[in-house]
Parts: C-alpha cells; sequence; structure tokens
C-alpha cells in the first residue's frame, strides 16, 4: 500500500497521532505485516524499509528523513528552555510552557497558515512567514501539544525554527541549525570517570564532552544527552545498588523490551534501567567480533529473565550467565 495510505490506517485503528515529513514521498508503496504487531513494532518496520527515522515529540510519532529528525526534540527542548528564562520578565511565559492545544488542518492546507493558526491558539503574533515557501500539504492533527512542539513539528520540515520575540508575545521564524546541541552538566564520582568517558565515546559518535573538576559537560542532542544520563547512573553504581536490596533475585525477575534502530550497546543500556544489573567488558567483546554499535530492532513481550536474554543475546552472538546478583554478559 501506498506509505500515507499505511500511516493513516495504523494511525486511525491504533488511536496515534502519525505526523510525515513533508519531504518523505508518500505515494511509495511498503509491504508491512500487521497482524499480532505491536504498533511501534510496526513503525519501525516501516521506517527500516523506507529508510526513514522515527521519533516522538509530545503526543505526536513522527516519521521523516534522518538529518531533520535528529534535532527535532532537541529544538523543542531549547525553545523550550528559552522560554523558561524568559519567565522572569514576561508575565505570560510561565503559562505559555504549560498551556497545550490540538493542532489539525485539513486537506490542502497552506503550510504558512497552519503557522499562523497556531499562532492565533497560543495568543503569539508570527513574524516571518514569508519564510515558509507554498505548498499544500494533508491534512493531519497533533493532539495536545505546547507551543514550542506545535511550532517546531511544523517549522522543522522547511528547516527553520523560531525565536522569541523581546518583551512582546510573539516569535519570529528564524533558519534552524543544522546541529542543535544543548548543554548540560553532569556530576561525576572520580575515579568513574575515565571509565564513564570510554563508554559515552563508544556509544555517542563526535561526543563533545570535557571534565571539569568531578563534573562532565556535555553538549549534545536531546537524545545523546539521554544516553549520557543512563551511563552515568549505571556508573555510579545507583541501579547495582537498587538490585542488590531487592527481595526478589534477578533470575526470578521478568522483562520486556521494544526498541528500533538503535544500537546494541543502547539496547544494554535500555535494560540496566529497567533493573537489570549487566555487567560486560566491551573489550573484550569487541576482540570477539561483536559490534556494540551495531542497529538492530528488538520486541520482547514480558519474559523470565532467562528466556529473555537468551531470546535477546543469542542473535547477536553473546551469552550470559547469573552471578552474585549481576547479569554477567560475553561472547559464545
Amino acid at each position: 500500500m501506498p506509505l500515507r495510505s499505511v500511516l493513516r490506517r495504523l494511525s486511525h485503528e491504533r488511536e496515534v497521532s502519525i505526523l510525515l515529513d513533508r519531504r518523505v514521498d508518500p505515494d511509495q508503496d511498503v509491504k508491512v505485516e500487521t497482524v499480532d504487531q505491536p504498533f511501534r513494532a510496526v513503525i519501525n518496520e516501516i521506517a527500516q524499509a523506507t529508510q526513514l527515522g522515527v521519533t516522538q515529540v509530545g503526543n505526536c510519532l513522527v516519521i521523516a528523513p534522518a538529518t531533520p529528525i535528529l534535532r527535532l526534540r532537541t529544538l523543542v527542548a531549547l525553545r523550550d528552555m528559552e522560554l523558561a528564562k524568559r519567565s522572569a520578565s514576561f508575565e505570560g511565559a510561565s503559562q505559555l510552557r504549560t498551556q497545550k492545544a490540538t493542532i489539525a488542518w485539513d486537506d490542502l492546507e497552506r503550510p504558512a497558515d497552519i503557522v499562523a493558526g497556531i499562532g492565533r491558539q497560543f495568543g503569539l503574533s508570527i513574524v516571518g512567514l514569508e519564510l515558509i515557501p507554498h505548498d499544500l500539504w494533508a491534512g493531519a492533527t497533533i493532539p495536545e501539544a505546547t507551543a514550542p512542539e506545535a511550532l517546531s513539528l511544523v517549522l522543522n520540515q522547511f528547516d527553520l525554527t523560531f525565536e522569541w520575540l523581546p518583551r512582546e508575545s510573539g516569535v519570529r521564524l528564524v533558519q534552524a541549525p543544522a546541529h542543535p546541541t544543548i548543554e548540560r552538566s553532569y556530576s561525576l564520582r572520580g575515579k568513574r570517570a575515565p571509565q564513564t568517558i570510554r563508554i559515552l565515546h563508544s556509544l555517542i559518535d563526535g561526543l563533545d564532552a570535557q571534565t571539569r573538576g568531578n563534573r562532565l559537560v556535555v553538549r549534545g542532542t536531546v537524545e545523546q544527552h539521554e544516553i549520557v544520563e543512563s551511563v552515568i547512573r549505571g556508573a555510579n553504581g545507583s541501579l547495582q545498588a537498587k538490585s542488590k536490596q531487592t527481595p526478589v533475585p534477578i533470575e526470578k525477575q521478568s522483562f520486556m523490551l521494544q526498541a528500533g534502530g538503535v544500537s546494541l550497546q543502547e539496547l544494554l543500556i535500555e535494560l540496566k534501567k529497567q533493573g537489570l544489573p549487566l555487567e560486560y567488558d566491551a573489550a573484550v567483546l569487541k576482540r570477539a567480533g561483536i559490534d556494540l554499535r551495531r542497529k538492530v530492532d528488538v520486541d520482547l513481550p514480558r519474559l523470565p529473565a532467562a528466556q529473555f536474554l537468551a531470546r535477546l543475546l543469542e542473535p547477536y552472538g553473546l551469552t550470559f550467565r547469573f552471578e552474585h546478583g549481576a547479569v554477567l554478559v560475553f561472547p559464545k
């Protein structure tokens, strides 16, 4: 079926808002089996078949080419951070941060009109609408979105973003940076800093980070910061400590995981977030030919720990054993 038809059917059946980027050919044919598959697994399969990316902004799932989708959540976060800083000088900033509205448009509406409509719904003046080229869009809905979310979901499709106008309730449209970043500082614990940085370099290509005393300063996208936060939580031992306190042995717990288009190492990090105290030596895995940066797709229902780990690791040449409350992962 044509891509747009598949997405509209899924959106209707699963009651999920899906926004297809204007740069994607909506009439390209895709073949996908939807019966008895979780929704996100179907979306990931479609993205793989069409060589597109998938992300979620607020209550909307977005399918777009890789470059624009990698900056989208970061642009939203930056505009929200800027609005938060204006709270002291702009009386309506705090209210605007929490205000949400459902944005909908019909077939053949112009994106410039859509942006103007978003402005009206949030009480914002829009400067620079002429930067939006003429186009006619298919109908869509963005449910319960904040102003930064709604504006970014439309403007990013034209490589645009916006800046808040000083001393008034309005925005000015501007060109979006190719690689927007956010700077954040993380607390580290002495000896763990070098090990943490090595892990991060193996996970994030072109990592922009430096240590300042016992803190790590990172400049990156929202997605990169999520990886950093997960690694640091693991490096600080918080997950291991939690697992030792639980009265239920790991072997008797159950786990589930659904992810697509992520690296094998990101999957292992996600398992740590679910409470599995995984331990492995990246150097040993590399010597055995295991590529932790390999992109994988996983859709596992909730299973007992042993069965879950076997189904997860075996396809990638890995095995495991339980030892002293931890899960040791190593090559077959």
